[in-house]
């Protein structure tokens, strides 16, 4: 049977709003002017805007016309996005937002980088000494690829918490999270082909995208629930798609993480498509939970996982030591990783293997955790207090990040820059997204050390939101 024409007509307009032709909380085209348009009666639009409006994508509103909603957490879109590139100006915007991240004066909500009071640096501090003291050749020795064995035992050990059985031989150490995911892109994709991204997803992915020439397909993420397994199920019908990113645990930005019975639904419909899935589980072990979430690797029945994490988020940023469990690519990913660098750094990597022997990081960890929570509720109650009515917070249950929808009257961008001004970083949605939907969205980073001068930091920027 035929679609019906107002239904054509209800999913072509519906495409525009995916793609950003019309963004949320805007006014759409007249009934009348777009019955010109299209050359069709008033009461075929009409018909085709009271579908939209039964599907939640647009409201009306008396003597004003049709506007697309503020937020469209549980649509079901009829069509799927087209692959699009990465444009020019989301690297251009981050490197600003990097460089704005050193700098000591600013209060950094912005970058998603724990302050020091958050990491191990005296224990790292006397790894590193007892190594230089004993072996002090080790600092001018090559660890070629895949890296120091007893890192690699350290974390075979760590990955039975997420379910993962896994040999040393099995780990291949990279240059931090960001490298392992590159690896990962390589070893199943080529130049032009399509991957599947979350939405909002870590600007990193949209960097990693843009510099191996793929196309990307933007899946939403749900702050509450997760990558929408029902749009990706769609996506996978209509396009060859190579690999799906995600972050099944305290999703950056949205802190999401995805039910057992959501992970399960994931590995099977991907599976079904023969998609590589590229696990990020950079932030898998600062759940607040006593007992993590088994990984999508652990689930022995779905092989076709890549795997990738590092100790960026939970021990030490400027270590720069990371790592992949390449399952059915590990040997391509490894020659890749000993193409690209050769060897990795030796000291860090013994230095973090002797932490990681002594019992010191689950410690750590719990400490970390437990400031965490507190900071995140902290947080969320000060937004909810200075920022204007109609803001929305996430509530993570675990990482350090929290994701803000303001009112669709407030530019994110135009907050940052003014924040920065005043000695204050955010980060606003827009380097989340390949498309401009997420105008009036930003992330906070509550890894920081809370005191009257963040207190007030937060509430200087809700008054900057009312301001707009």
């Amino acid at each position: 049977m035929e679609q019906p024409l107002y239904e054509k007509i209800a999913n072509q307009i519906e495409q525009q709003i995916l793609n950003g032709v019309f963004l949320p909380g805007t006014k759409i085209t007249s009934v009348r002017k777009c019955s010109n348009q299209l050359n069709v009666s008033v009461a075929t639009i009409l018909q085709a805007y009271s579908l939209l409006e039964d599907r939640g994508v647009i409201k009306a509103k008396p003597q004003k016309g049709y506007y697309v909603q503020d937020i469209l957490p549980n649509t079901k879109q009829t069509e799927i996005i087209a692959p699009a590139k990465v444009t020019d100006s989301v690297p251009i915007l981050i490197n600003k937002l990097l460089h704005a991240s050193q700098d000591d004066a600013i209060i950094q909500f912005g970058a998603a980088i724990p302050e020091g009071q958050f990491l191990p640096i005296r224990q790292l501090q006397r790894s590193v000494g007892r190594l230089m003291r004993l072996e002090p050749e080790i600092c001018a020795a090559y660890e070629f690829t895949p890296g120091a064995l007893s890192l690699r035992r350290q974390i075979a050990i760590r990955m039975l918490d997420s379910g993962c059985k896994v040999q040393p031989s099995d780990i291949t150490i990279t240059l931090g999270c960001q490298n392992a995911i590159m690896h990962a892109l390589k070893a199943v994709t080529s130049s032009g082909d399509t991957v599947v991204v979350e939405t909002p997803t870590y600007h990193g992915i949209l960097q990693a995208i843009e510099v191996l020439h793929l196309k990307a397909i933007e899946v939403p993420c749900l702050p509450d629930s997760g990558i929408d397994l029902d749009h990706l199920e769609k996506a996978l019908n209509r396009w060859d798609i190579k690999a799906c990113l995600v972050t099944p645990n305290n999703q950056n930005p949205t802190g999401s993480s995805l039910t057992k019975e959501s992970r399960e639904k994931l590995l099977k419909i991907c599976n079904q498509h023969n998609t590589t899935i590229i696990e990020d589980d950079v932030y898998g072990e600062l759940s607040y939970e006593n007992k993590r979430e088994n990984s999508l690797m652990s689930y022995k029945e779905y092989s076709n996982v890549i795997y990738c994490s590092s100790f960026s988020k939970s021990i030490a940023p400027g270590f720069r030591v990371g790592w992949i469990i390449g399952g059915l690519q590990q040997e391509k990913i490894e020659y890749y990783a000993s193409a690209q660098s050769l060897a990795t750094p030796t000291l860090t990597q013994r230095a973090l293997a002797n932490f990681l022997e002594n019992g010191a990081y689950d410690r750590h960890l719990r400490k970390t955790r437990q400031a965490y929570e507190e900071n995140m509720h902290r947080c969320r109650s000060l937004i909810a207090q200075y920022f204007p009515e109609g803001t929305t917070i996430s509530k993570p249950s675990g990482g350090f990040l929290l994701w803000i929808s303001l009112p669709k009257n407030i530019d994110a961008l135009t907050l940052h820059k003014s924040a920065l001004l005043e000695g204050i970083g955010t980060i606003p949605g827009l380097v989340f997204s390949i498309t401009p939907k997420f105008t009036h969205h930003l992330r906070i980073n509550y890894a920081i050390s809370w005191n009257n001068k963040t207190d007030t930091a937060i509430k200087r920027v809700g008054e900057l939101c009312q301001e707009q």
